[in-house]
């Protein structure tokens, strides 16, 4: 499901364009709404972001 979320904002389709693989289109964006409202997604990035300064596993690369 997140593989799915993020293969259709990555590449700006919408979401009835995301390949059948991923699942139901709709099944993708009201999991992605339904995450969003609830914070899944700020709390994944804060824990990465957390984690690359202590653990050195995250590379950041620099802006274009």
């Amino acid at each position: 499901m997140i593989s799915g979320i993020i293969y259709v904002i990555r590449n700006g389709l919408q979401w009835k364009d995301a390949p059948r693989e991923y699942g139901p289109h709709k099944t993708l964006y009201n999991r992605f709404v339904r995450w969003s409202r609830l914070g899944v997604f700020n709390y994944i990035f804060a824990e990465l972001a957390g984690k690359e300064e202590k653990a050195g596993q995250l590379i950041s690369t620099p802006p274009i």
